[in-house]
């Protein structure tokens, strides 16, 4: 579920450039300047480097990187191996294990927890051959993030068949990255381009329109969802919620576009808005106008002429907040009509469900105990800082079929921590017992 860091990590490169000038302070005073003073300073500062390194070309969780910076100045400090220090020490790193071990062992339960103490933030759908087993605030409606590519790969489907678009269409990768934001994905573009690269899709910069619309499925990719969004075209993608009548669906619209409007709204302004005052001014603008703002910001992408930023982008918290609760929402009981349309072959026109589930079930070519275990899998989360979901459908081989879908919403960060360690297990365990 990589698309949830969205941000520069300002606040991190703070506290982190703090323990860099914390242990340097020691080298301007010469009767301070000990060898053992240098030592620490480089070490220090070679894990601060290591850590950013880290996180920005790994994608590690910021957490780890914290963690593994704190140790390493623990261990530099020299009063750390005095009788005290190693006390002191001693604790410190009991409280780290039990915060680590807290965090990061297997508790599906938690997920459980979360949704049945939650139901303010919290929705979920079972369905087992047709027939609902759970539906828990099952009609109200929640962002869907990532989720919402379903829909533009039923469209993507239709109009294959339709002929109105050629899967074996080479795709310059310049158009799609008209549409990527460094840093603003968890590394999923990054990703995919390197799978298509290591797979041989890549020929003369362009890949085939159809690993496009796999890389937005099963890498998560925002800048191949918005090229498709453009492809296919909003009023037929639109056109797909009418037909399957999902009446609580909210229109789809970009996603990149939505996340710099910010950077739009300031630029309006000189670049004279402080993050409050952006903040206010987003909460004021209605959400159609929110949505036609993305879009005019989508056009200036697509025709590759925005002045309004330099091609990165740092978005706060507390816009990232309004950025993730403006996107589509939908209820988790329209998503089960989505996934048990796509089960029993309905969701596209006929002759598309196969194209569908080509996209969908990236599971079956992940892990073969999935094709041990089932005749078809397909999948697609979704989450950011705020949300997490999951969406899945599977068939066993003897024609058993199972619709799972949860939105989760409004976490703290160490509920987000917990909610995306153990999701997957708590996901396995709600297969298995059903």
């Amino acid at each position: 579920m990589p698309e949830r860091v969205l941000h520069m990590y300002l606040y991190l490169w703070i506290v982190f450039a703090g323990f860099i000038v914390l242990t340097a302070l020691p080298l301007f005073s010469s009767e301070k300047r000990t060898r053992w003073k240098i030592g620490q300073f480089i070490a220090v500062t070679s894990s601060v480097l290591l850590a950013i390194f880290a996180i920005e070309v790994f994608y590690i969780p910021p957490l780890p990187a914290i963690i593994f910076v704190v140790i390493v100045s623990f261990l530099a400090d020299r009063s750390t191996y005095t009788k005290t220090g190693m006390a002191v020490a001693g604790i410190f790193f009991l409280l780290i294990a039990g915060g680590v071990y807290y965090i990061y062992h297997d508790d599906p339960e938690y997920v459980q927890n979360y949704i049945n103490n939650n139901p303010e933030l919290a929705s979920m759908h079972l369905s087992v051959d047709g027939n609902t087993i759970i539906s828990q605030e099952g009609d109200v409606k929640r962002p869907l993030a990532s989720t919402v590519k379903t829909i533009l790969a039923i469209e993507y489907a239709n109009q294959v068949v339709g002929g109105d678009i050629d899967p074996e269409e080479l795709i310059p990768l310049a158009e799609l990255d008209k549409f990527y934001l460094a840093n603003t994905d968890g590394g999923a573009h990054p990703a995919w381009l390197e799978e298509m690269s290591a797979s041989g899709q890549i020929s003369n910069n362009r890949v085939p329109l159809h690993e496009v619309a796999k890389g937005m499925i099963m890498f998560s990719s925002n800048a191949n969802t918005d090229f498709l969004l453009e492809k296919l075209g909003a009023e037929s993608i639109n056109n797909v919620l009418e037909t399957l009548e999902l009446e609580q669906h909210d229109p789809v619209y970009p996603l990149v576009s939505a996340l710099l409007i910010p950077e739009y709204l300031d630029h309006e302004h000189n670049g004279s808005l402080s993050n409050r005052e952006l903040e206010s001014m987003l909460l004021d603008i209605n959400l159609e106008e929110y949505r036609e703002l993305a879009w005019e910001i989508h056009y200036e992408l697509k025709e590759g002429e925005p002045d309004f930023f330099d091609g990165t982008v740092s978005v706060p918290m507390e816009l990232q907040n309004i950025w993730s609760d403006r996107l589509p929402n939908a209820s988790v009981e329209d998503y089960a009509k989505v996934l048990s349309a796509i089960s029993d072959d309905t969701a596209t026109v006929p002759g598309g469900e196969e194209i569908l589930r080509d996209l969908m079930e990236w599971p079956m070519e992940l892990h073969a105990s999935n094709r041990e275990m089932y005749k078809h899998f397909g999948a697609k989360g979704g989450s950011t800082a705020f949300v997490l979901n999951q969406a899945l459908y599977v068939e066993d081989h003897d024609g058993k079929e199972l619709e799972l879908i949860i939105f989760t919403e409004g976490f703290s960060t160490i509920e987000q921590m917990k909610m995306s360690r153990n999701m997957n297990s708590y996901l396995r365990k709600v297969l298995n017992e059903n």
